[in-house]
């Protein structure tokens, strides 16, 4: 888990607004519950906001737990297996 940290920090590092970025795309499509969840194929919505393709590539697995690192954002997979990210509110 260390090198995965390692490269998490360095992507946080060299794209320093990413969090804020990925809340935004949350809270601009109302990611607020499992009903109203995202799913990572909706996440080019990042290159539409910042110009620049999601740094973090790699296979889901990765782009996954990525993610979840960002606080109150909660992940959950459908009865087919895809999964589905939505924010929780913080207290």
């Amino acid at each position: 888990m260390a090198a995965m940290d390692d490269f998490f920090n360095k992507v946080k590092r060299k794209y320093p607004t990413i969090y804020d970025d990925l809340k935004a795309i949350f809270k601009n499509a109302q990611n607020d519950s499992p009903q109203r969840s995202m799913t990572l194929s909706q996440i080019p919505a990042y290159s539409q906001r910042t110009g620049e393709d999601f740094p973090v590539k790699g296979g889901t697995r990765t782009q996954m737990c990525f993610i979840l690192t960002i606080p109150y954002v909660a992940c959950f997979t459908s009865q087919i297996g895809t999964l589905r990210f939505f924010t929780i509110e913080g207290n």
